[in-house]
């Protein structure tokens, strides 16, 4: 039986004295969901390759990088979604400390709108259009000198190439050398970030926090061999391999993600690692061990709440840091131009003829705050979160 002071202490160090079993349930409804939501999926794609075209919105065709995402988006469903609906005691109290911090709550709604926006508002807006003729388009409030392109908005002064437009609400972000408006090209640049985040949240993450937990638990031969192939890995750098596939691939973001999601998670399974090895040893994890609890009933109950100080931020210095290399990536023009990437944007609006950068400094600057927005964010996002999800907080403020 527990004692009386259990009730005084954290929920992770608590022993679910009825869950200490090694029977476990075969089927779950994490598990249950996922296998729907797999199925549902394989059989979409199957007709979509044997029989005929399929469009998700309006004319969207799914391409085969959109398949792993929505295949994510199946996993985070099913082990993301379905136990936040078995807790609600927990998901309510979590949002309750969020909202009690407005920098985190600013963070996490600007990462959300990226993944929302991302995800469905391309292709619901379609491509930009290209329209020459009004082309270097201010932003709104905005007077530029522009050459041989028409003025969408008032025209404040000169006459022929030398005339000074005023920015117009038709083009409140301005244009660009083609004419697309900049407001579109941010929709659309949010769209390889947005499959960042969701890739490396369904795949990246659980993979090294599986690893990292795996290696610290067991120990012995498993965490030699599994650290012994996080060191190899580590020493490949993952911009390398993307670019001996850029030669035989061409330009892909499935690569991109497929790369540095198979090269970038050594770092983060070695963080786990190590939290995992201060604390398989303490007292509660040995009684619980000691009443045979199975290692996954450990890492679940008493290892991962433990950790989530140091795992919560590494996750999203990882988010930021694979946002950035999309968007290097794109910027060196190694990516799929179709995708119109934040990077290719930026690099667009730094090779503009005849007109010098700074006279059209909207081209670069709109696609580049939106990249440095979403990077602050999963910096703020990460901190937050690790006061939130801090299991040893109380609730009393």
């Amino acid at each position: 039986m527990p004692s009386m002071d259990d009730d005084e202490r954290p929920p992770f160090q608590r022993v679910a004295w009825d869950d200490v079993s090694p029977r476990r349930r075969r089927v779950t409804t994490e598990r249950l969901v996922l296998l729907v939501g797999v199925c549902g999926l394989l059989a979409a794609f199957l007709y979509d390759v044997f029989v005929a075209r399929i469009y998700l919105v309006g004319e969207w065709e799914v391409a085969p990088v959109e398949w792993g995402v929505l295949l994510a988006l199946v996993g985070l469903a099913a082990y993301g979604v379905v136990p936040a609906l078995r807790r609600p005691a927990a998901v309510r109290r979590l949002w309750g400390r969020i909202r009690s911090d407005r920098r985190l709550l600013a963070a996490l709604g600007t990462l959300g709108g990226v993944v929302t926006v991302g995800l469905v508002g391309g292709p619901v807006l379609g491509s930009p259009t290209v329209d020459f003729l009004y082309a270097y388009q201010p932003p709104l409030g905005v007077t530029a000198k522009v050459y041989g392109a028409s003025c969408y908005g008032e025209i404040v002064q000169g006459s022929g190439i030398t005339r000074y437009c005023q920015g117009s609400l038709y083009y409140p972000f301005g244009t660009n050398t083609r004419g697309q408006p900049l407001d579109y090209l941010v929709i659309r640049g949010a769209r390889p970030a947005a499959f960042v985040l969701v890739f490396t949240a369904a795949f990246v993450v659980p993979l090294a926090a599986a690893v990292g937990v795996a290696a610290g638990l067991r120990g012995g031969r498993l965490d030699d061999l599994l650290m012994t192939y996080v060191d190899v890995q580590l020493s490949l750098p993952a911009l390398f391999a993307y670019f001996l596939g850029y030669m035989y691939v061409g330009p892909s973001l499935l690569l991109l993600l497929v790369t540095f999601g198979l090269l970038s998670w050594g770092g983060l399974a070695r963080v786990v690692r190590s939290e995992v090895l201060q604390r398989r040893e303490a007292g509660h994890v040995r009684v619980a061990r000691s009443l045979g609890a199975s290692d996954r009933y450990l890492a679940v109950h008493h290892i991962l709440p433990n950790v989530t100080n140091t795992l919560v931020p590494a996750v999203f210095h990882l988010f930021a840091i694979l946002v950035l290399v999309e968007a290097g990536v794109a910027f060196l023009g190694l990516s799929d131009a179709e995708l119109h990437s934040w990077g290719t944007t930026i690099a667009e609006g730094l090779t503009t003829s005849p007109m010098a950068p700074h006279d059209v400094w909207w081209i670069s600057t709109v696609p580049a705050l939106a990249l440095t927005a979403t990077v602050v964010a999963c910096k703020v996002a990460g901190d937050g979160l690790r006061d939130a999800l801090d299991p040893k907080r109380g609730d009393r403020q």
